[in-house]
């Protein structure tokens, strides 16, 4: 039955998934983040740097940040898709937001593995 659902025969299933799944990512790191915080307790820069300093940390904040990306790109197409009927001027505003998005992932990894 699932498998169904996900052929080209209901197009927007895929989509509608994937946002589902990038929600539950983001909130077992959002859960993970909040223990992380209560059990360290940071109060200064460094307890800040040293809880975002272990490498698997960086890589399980850097898939929050990709599926945070995704989320907002699926949410943000198809409120342009209800909402902007000019197709020319929906174009444009999609790709300014592709853009964005694409510039504040690659500015997270730089911050992330400059740490």
């Amino acid at each position: 039955m699932l498998i169904e659902l996900l052929t080209k025969k209901y197009p927007g299933m895929r989509l509608w998934l994937a946002q589902r799944l990038s929600a539950v990512a983001m909130a077992v790191y959002l859960i993970a983040f909040a223990l992380m915080v209560a059990l360290t307790q940071p109060a200064g820069y460094q307890d800040w740097l040293e809880l975002m300093s272990p490498w698997w940390w960086r890589v399980f904040t850097l898939l929050f940040f990709i599926s945070l990306v995704m989320h907002a790109w699926l949410g943000v197409r198809d409120v342009f898709k209800d909402y902007i009927f000019n197709l020319g001027l929906r174009a444009v505003l999609q790709v300014l937001v592709d853009v964005l998005l694409i510039i504040y992932l690659g500015w997270a990894g730089v911050i992330l593995w400059s740490i």
